[in-house]
């Protein structure tokens, strides 16, 4: 099998090494190949493919974003998904002091609602009705 990502098309190219002297020396440039199980939807079959390590993280990330937010709510964490993962896990994103200040005050009235007997559903269909109700035409 040759040097060459099934997806993308890399493959082993060449050029020159070019140390502080200037010299000129051949070398070649290979690509980060893997050999991955992936299942061909057209056949419905799994099958063995050498892809770059570029395809593998642009398919992820494409499966990422086709989910839901559903299902991403569904979808139970196995763990890291490659040793490096394992070794350096993901930081969270953090909150700056002003989403803070946001997400807590989106709190407190979702708090004054409830406590006021007054659903945000409710809330949302009489602001609706309002815009919706056609003005005095004067005449």
């Amino acid at each position: 099998m040759s040097r060459k990502c099934q997806l993308t098309g890399k493959k082993t190219t060449s050029g020159q090494n070019r140390p502080f002297s200037l010299k000129a020396t051949k070398r070649t440039f290979r690509p980060n190949l893997f050999r991955k199980r992936m299942l061909n939807p057209l056949t419905g079959k799994v099958e063995r493919m050498q892809l770059s390590a570029k395809a593998i993280r642009t398919l992820k990330k494409w499966a990422r974003e086709s989910m839901s937010e559903e299902e991403k709510k569904t979808v139970v964490n196995t763990g890291p998904v490659s040793k490096n993962e394992e070794k350096n896990p993901v930081k969270k994103e953090k909150l700056t002091p002003k989403q803070k200040k946001e997400l807590k005050a989106l709190e407190e009235e979702k708090a004054k609602n409830e406590a006021a007997g007054v659903k945000e559903e409710d809330a949302q269909k009489e602001e609706q009705e309002e815009k919706e109700e056609p003005t005095p035409k004067e005449k």
